[in-house]
């Protein structure tokens, strides 16, 4: 399940802040990579002026540690060269890592706004932290204000929004099925691996002919199967030249998609 709203802030900038609950089988940073492109595209009009491209961001709330290899709990992520050296900051990805910010519930007081904005919305809805919910919540006047408006939030369903939506909710539909197909190829691979290792070992060789056979039984069938296309096309020729150059011969597969 995830929420997005497209917003602009006060000086201008644009951001897109999604809350993901459930780590997908893709990559979520080409997807971050991909939404920040657009906010940011959705902002310049035809003629619009170099000097007036305001920075864009994409927000990620995530309750599920994308970086396994920081501890950061907020990652900012921009365009840099391989030594460091930032561009203009313009396409600018946040990533708020709920799961990362338990350790920081038990002394909340000395925490920064953003980091109690993290504990809020991770547990707002956890009945058993409601006490620390509200402590948060007498603490921080903008988290009194969230608390109380929590269940009334909506968002600007504009038409272009609504688009938007819908094409990231098919995008990810179809970068699972995607992923899935990919691990399903990567198992039988996997399978068909060991299998392979466990016959030698064994001293099995039954697989290993039968393969051969396989296998010599589909090169026969592209062959005659480029035989009977040629002849269709009175190609003699190029039916004589390939049975006797083997080069040609694979030419012939590649043109005929064989």
């Amino acid at each position: 399940m995830n929420y997005d709203i497209l917003c602009t802030f006060d000086d201008g900038q644009q951001a897109n802040i999604e809350m993901q609950a459930f780590k997908q089988k893709y990559d979520y940073g080409q997807r971050a990579e991909y939404h920040v492109a657009r906010v940011l595209s959705t902002g310049m009009k035809r003629g619009f002026l170099w000097q007036k491209v305001s920075q864009a961001y994409q927000i990620s709330v995530l309750d599920f540690v994308y970086d396994t290899s920081c501890s950061d709990i907020v990652s900012r992520y921009a365009m840099r060269t391989k030594d460091g050296r930032e561009l203009k900051g313009v396409q600018n990805i946040v990533f708020i890592e709920l799961p990362k910010i338990s350790k920081k519930e038990a002394d909340f007081e000395k925490n920064t706004a953003l980091e109690n904005w993290a504990i809020f919305l991770k547990d707002a809805d956890n009945p058993t932290k409601k006490e620390l919910i509200n402590n948060l919540a007498n603490k921080e006047a903008g988290l009194m204000q969230a608390k109380q408006s929590l269940s009334t939030i909506s968002s600007d369903h504009d038409m272009w929004l609504t688009q938007f939506r819908q094409e990231i909710a098919e995008r990810d539909y179809l970068s699972n099925l995607y992923a899935i197909e990919e691990e399903k190829k990567q198992a039988i691979a996997k399978g068909r691996l060991e299998g392979l290792e466990e016959g030698r070992t064994k001293g099995r060789v039954e697989g290993l002919e039968e393969g051969r056979k396989e296998g010599f039984a589909k090169g026969a069938n592209r062959v005659l199967s480029l035989n009977n296309l040629l002849i269709s096309q009175n190609r003699f020729d190029d039916l004589k030249r390939a049975s006797v150059d083997s080069e040609y011969l694979n030419t012939l597969f590649k043109e005929f998609n064989l």
